[in-house]
């Protein structure tokens, strides 16, 4: 069985084993820039996006070799006119049947897959906010209290989300939280160059609890900026996106020191699936 997070940036896959300690561990990880909210418009999804979705699905398909799936979409999906259309062509393709989730639903998947990767560091982050910095949307978890709110990379480059950004600021600064977990793209990016490595030698093994702070962000801004290797270093085509990520992150950040995780919404989806936990409806 394979997990499948289809975002608004990018497409998430994995195959997960259960642990002596009853915890959960990567065997199979599968990752695509395929920025399906790009050009997202009032008809719905663009075409472009749509044929880079198909054409990772077909990549998946034909390397992961999996029996079943289990499949999951979010903000940009429950934004797009086209949505219901495009997933039924894909289930008739590759048989895979995609489900548009909640926000809500999405922010508990998520933080079920970080809570599993934290137990294996050894980290305690029954105190921590969870921050999850997407293409479209962004949620933001303090235990069982949990928002979905309307703005991430893409949409915050493509039209103003300061007001929205400025509430979900509010929402976060209500908890009494000793610690941020940061997962997505960007924070593990950010760790990712840290350690000096680069979109194609990336390791989450590494980057899974790496401690990052406001000038790690900053130079990461400084760094994509000014570099003539923006693609090799963060991905083709990411390096607006990463900066316009750190420059979000840094209203949340503060002065708090910050623990990126590579987990998120396909481990916690994998999870949740071999637990038989179902949606809360």
């Amino acid at each position: 069985m394979i997990a499948i997070d289809l975002g608004s940036n990018t497409i998430r896959a994995c195959k997960m084993r259960l642990l002596d300690s009853g915890n959960f561990e990567c065997e199979y990880s599968f990752e695509r820039i395929v920025g399906s909210a790009r050009g997202l418009n009032h008809k719905g999804l663009a075409d472009d996006a749509m044929s880079r979705i198909r054409a990772a699905i077909s990549e998946l398909v034909s390397e992961a070799k999996f029996n079943s799936s289990t499949a999951v979409a979010t903000e940009a999906f429950r934004k797009a006119a086209n949505s219901d259309e495009f997933f039924a062509r894909i289930y008739d393709d590759f048989g895979i049947k995609f489900k548009i989730i909640s926000g809500e639903y999405e922010a508990f998947l998520t933080r079920l897959g970080v809570s599993n990767r934290a137990k294996i560091l050894g980290l305690k982050i029954d105190n921590s906010v969870l921050i999850d910095l997407g293409g479209a949307s962004t949620e933001i978890s303090f235990g069982d209290d949990s928002k979905s709110f309307d703005f991430g990379i893409i949409t915050a480059i493509e039209s103003d989300k300061s007001g929205t950004i400025s509430q979900a600021k509010s929402f976060m600064d209500k908890f009494k939280f000793n610690s941020i977990i940061l997962t997505s793209g960007v924070p593990t990016t950010v760790a990712c160059l840290k350690y000096g490595l680069n979109y194609y030698n990336y390791n989450a093994n590494l980057v899974n609890g790496t401690r990052l702070d406001r000038s790690d962000f900053i130079n990461t801004i400084n760094l994509l900026k000014t570099a003539f290797n923006k693609d090799e270093l963060v991905g083709k085509n990411r390096a607006d996106l990463i900066v316009k990520g750190c420059e979000i992150l840094l209203e949340f950040v503060g002065n708090s020191t910050c623990v990126a995780i590579d987990d998120g919404l396909r481990e916690g989806l994998f999870i949740a699936n071999q637990l038989n936990l179902k949606e809360k409806k």
